[in-house]
């Protein structure tokens, strides 16, 4: 349920990130990849364990803990029960790990509940696929096939929208003209060839597993919709009219949408397409918006991920186990509880005055493999008989524990087998507890009996289920029950629960412990908290220690940290001693952490870095950049290499092989910022070498040609080279082709091939910056030729980029033509749609006086918004014969009819000359 809750929200955040960072982005081939892959990365990232370090929470009590057999401290006879699990028995089934109580109680609980509520949904949402895919088949089956190419075409009767799945395409052709059915076709072929059915199967999966999740159904409709933007966007690159394309989008809208498994021609976002169609590119200064999503979903893995499991060793003075969340304490009781405990094996040592018995499965190489060990006084083997295969039999009120096997001189082994006394399971059920046979041996483990039961009910204490398994499982005794309460009462804690009580004994938590807590703290410490202090080893030895050093002013929660990661005030001083004196305990613990000390440090300081800081030596030890990594950057010609520097090399893995390689490809001189972006890119050596020396080809004789030399001019062999990407620029004319150059091209895909069509259209020698540019504006020789046909000759490559920029089209320079403005000049063109000069404008202005004007004078009247209404309240006040110079001089000096209208009540013979002289003036 855990991982369902977790991937569902890293699904929601999925959807957020893309809905607020890239959903207007225009990179739609990259908003596709990164869709499907955080939909992999929601249900894969819950797998992952974080190391302790590294993780935002405490660890848990998925830790392996282990105990020296010579281990003897009586208040931790019950430890190994609780935390000895293996990881086999960590990962048992759900089925395994139920409860006792639930052992005894045929109803289902909330979560059982829960968990059938959204298996049914499954099943729903299940059947919903299948049938999705039953009308598909039904439809390839009862309709008319045609084949076309790669592709087939199913030709159906009934009227609905065109759409696609994996090679086919449903349509009804009668419903179309045959331009518009073409199209169609081109369409859905974009649809086939990108795959875009293995993208909706995939998010049709994730509806159908978290169908309950909003976010599900919302990542579904994005992922649609980019799939709609980026058909629209190959249809357009690949020269299709923006507005007869976007005129049948129109003419094909119908409500009537096919199944959700398809890609469809029509959507119901028909609107938002358009204005994608028509929005600017998104350039490079988007990329952050990318790069946001890393730390995002890092954030996630360290906040809520599952901590590593590591073993600790417990001892008998030091107790290091790392416990915080309670709930993971009961459940791995609750998978022991499981397991048969009634019989197996035992091992036995005396030491430190305590007979220690680990009891365990006999068959350990089963997944249900347990081990729990339990420590008693010596007196409980004193009746062990000598020798070999003897047996001893132990009863208390819980049952019969018979021990078969040898001991002798402190130290035995054997097996054993416990019979429960159904007498005392009744007097358990007349409480209201239950117990199975397994519960029956903890209770014998700790001596749970009437005697206990009688003192709860003289008590009042009517413990729940969970209480008695937490008596049971953590062993406290009735003497240590009795004592807590007394001595708590006695310190004013009013309110606890039985399971407090039962880790304080666990974790052996002394009154005198948790008066030391409460000063510490300053207050009434919970019961929770002191015994987490416990178990971190936090001793007044020390907090003494700091106190000494005139460190006291730390909370109890720093102080724990201090303690968990062993920073001693020695460690402190260590750097203070360094040079490093205003260190602070945060900066120390961080240290700490990331094992970074002064020795460390003072290899960085020989290495020349004389002034680092203790922030870059952590990162620098992070990211593994070590003085000899430095120095072999300084060896091959960087000796003023900054700490920033060598760290962004290990960060994008720029090894100084990998710098050799480029100096030896033809750029000596390469600066190691430009090494980092070569590499971002995948410039690869072997591609700079061919850019910078491919003059200097190896095969001197320039009349031996291959026979299989294509049109571009290098031979077919040579397309199976990995560097052809240069070498392709390189044969179209591009010599000595800069780095940045390089990065630049990568950067935007842009191909030989794409400048070659330029090349057809009669545009050679197009400088590279320039070629990038009408990459990036989507400026095509399609749309070049179009205004070409449109009557302009000699368009150029610039006037090309700015009427694409400004989205100018021949159709709008026909609009013009319709009232009467013939060959308008480009760079005009360009001012009227700048400065939003529309046919329709000039059509409302030619009604005026003004009508004859040519058009940049009525640009002129548009940039300073004089209207004919501006005009007309002149004409209301007496000036009759106003011209259009007058007219933009009035709107330019905010000279209003009702300033003329204030003046000519002084004066009734006043121009508006006069007037505007006299607002310029005064």
């Amino acid at each position: 349920m855990n991982y369902i809750i977790h991937s569902s929200a890293l699904i929601g955040l999925s959807y957020l990130i893309y809905r607020f960072f890239l959903s207007k982005e225009t990179f739609y081939h990259l908003n596709r990849w990164v869709l499907l892959s955080l939909i992999i990365l929601s249900f894969t990232l819950p797998f992952i364990t974080v190391p302790e370090h590294l993780s935002f929470k405490s660890a848990s009590f998925d830790e392996v803990v282990t105990t020296p057999p010579h281990s003897v401290a009586p208040n931790y006879e019950t430890l190994e029960e609780e935390h000895v699990i293996t990881k086999k028995a960590a990962h048992l089934s759900a089925s395994e790990s139920t409860t006792n109580k639930a052992a005894f109680n045929t109803s289902l609980d909330w979560q059982s509940i829960v968990l059938y509520i959204y298996i049914l949904g499954i099943l729903v949402f299940g059947i919903h696929f299948i049938i999705q895919l039953g009308v598909l088949l039904y439809r390839m089956i009862k309709y008319p096939t045609v084949e076309v190419d790669d592709y087939k075409i199913i030709e159906t009767d009934k009227k609905h929208a065109p759409y696609s799945f994996w090679n086919r395409i449903f349509m009804n052709p009668s419903q179309y003209n045959p331009d518009t059915y073409l199209q169609i076709l081109k369409h859905e072929q974009v649809h086939i060839k990108g795959k875009h059915s293995l993208d909706m199967l995939l998010v049709e999966l994730l509806v159908m597993l978290q169908w309950f999740n909003p976010f599900a159904w919302l990542y579904r409709k994005a992922i649609d919709n980019n799939l709609e933007y980026l058909t629209d966007n190959n249809m357009l690159n690949i020269g299709e009219d923006r507005e007869v394309y976007q005129m049948n989008l129109l003419k094909v809208s119908t409500p009537n949408m096919p199944t959700g498994l398809a890609t469809s021609y029509n959507q119901s976002f028909l609107k938002k397409r358009i204005l994608m169609m028509n929005s600017k590119k998104s350039t490079t200064k988007s990329g952050w918006k990318y790069l946001i999503i890393i730390p995002l979903l890092a954030i996630t893995v360290f906040s809520f991920n599952p901590i590593q499991p590591k073993e600790t060793i417990i001892s008998d003075t030091k107790p290091e186990i790392d416990l915080n969340i309670q709930n993971q304490i009961q459940t791995k009781i609750q998978i022991q509880t499981k397991n048969d405990f009634t019989k197996g094996v035992w091992d036995a040592e005396v030491g430190g005055g305590k007979l220690c018995i680990m009891f365990r499965s006999a068959e350990p190489l089963k997944r249900s493999f347990w081990s729990t060990t339990r420590c008693y006084e010596p007196s409980f083997f004193a009746n062990f008989p000598k020798g070999d295969k003897q047996k001893l039999v132990i009863t208390r009120e819980a049952g019969t524990l018979t021990f078969i096997g040898e001991f002798e001189n402190g130290l035995g082994d054997g097996r054993y087998i416990f019979v429960p006394d159904m007498t005392f399971n009744k007097a358990l059920k007349q409480y209201g507890l239950q117990a199975d046979e397994s519960d029956m041996v903890h209770c014998f483990f700790t001596d749970f009996d009437t005697t206990y039961l009688t003192y709860l009910k003289k008590e009042k204490l009517n413990i729940s289920q969970d209480d008695f398994e937490d008596i049971i499982h953590k062993s406290l005794p009735l003497d240590k029950l009795k004592m807590y309460r007394k001595e708590l009462e006695k310190l004013g804690y009013q309110s606890y629960t039985m399971e407090e009580i039962s880790k304080l004994n666990l974790f052996n938590v002394d009154i005198p412990y948790i008066n030391f807590i409460n000063k510490v703290a300053g207050n009434m410490t919970s019961l929770k908290q002191i015994t987490k202090a416990k178990i971190h080893n936090l001793s007044p030895e020390f907090i003494n220690s700091y106190q000494k050093k005139g460190i006291n002013s730390l909370s109890l929660s720093e102080y724990m940290k201090l303690s968990i990661h062993r920073v001693t005030p020695e460690f402190i001083d260590s750097f203070k001693e360094a040079g490093y004196s205003q260190i602070s305990v945060r900066e120390a613990q961080n240290l700490k952490i990331h094992n970074v000390t002064p020795k460390y440090i003072q290899k960085y300081k020989n290495a020349g870095y004389k002034n680092i800081t203790l922030k870059e030596a952590q990162n620098l030890k992070i990211h593994n950049v070590t003085p000899e990594l430095i120095d072999s950057y300084k060896k091959l010609g960087y000796p003023n290499i900054t700490l920033q520097e060598a760290k962004k090399l290990k960060i994008h893995n720029v090894t100084p092989e990998l710098i050799k390689a480029y100096k030896k490809s033809g750029q000596p001189n390469i600066s190691l910022q430009e090494v980092v972006k070569l590499k971002i890119h995948n410039v690869t050596p072997a591609q700079a070498k061919v850019a910078s020396n491919y003059s200097k080809s190896k095969n001197k004789d320039k009349d031996k040609k291959s026979s299989s030399t294509n049109s571009m001019g290098y031979g077919s062999s040579d397309q199976q080279d990995p560097n052809d990407f240069m070498k392709g620029f390189i044969a179209l004319g591009y010599k000595n082709i800069s780095i940045d150059d390089m990065i630049s091209l990568k950067i935007h895909n842009v191909t030989p091939e794409f400048i070659k069509r330029y090349h057809d259209a009669g545009y050679t020698d197009i400088p590279l910056e320039d070629v990038v540019a009408l990459k990036i504006h989507n400026v095509t020789p399609e749309f070049i030729n179009s205004f070409k046909k449109a009557g302009y000759k000699n368009i150029s490559i610039d006037d090309a980029k700015a009427l694409k920029i400004h989205n100018i089209s021949p159709e709008l320079a026909s609009e013009y033509e319709k009232i009467g403005y013939k060959n308008i000049p480009l760079d005009e063109l360009k001012s009227l749609k700048i400065h939003n000069v529309t046919p329709e404008y000039i059509q409302e202005f030619k009604k005026t006086e003004f009508g004859n004007l040519p058009l940049d004078e009525i640009v002129s009247f548009k940039i300073h918004n004089v209207t004919p209404e501006f005009v007309q309240s002149f004409r209301d006040i007496g000036f009759s014969n106003i011209s259009a110079d007058q007219a933009k001089g009035l709107k330019i000096h905010n000279v209003t009819p009702e300033f003329v209208q204030s003046l000519k009540e002084k004066d009734k013979n006043i121009s508006l000359e006069q007037a505007t002289r006299i607002k310029i003036y005064f």
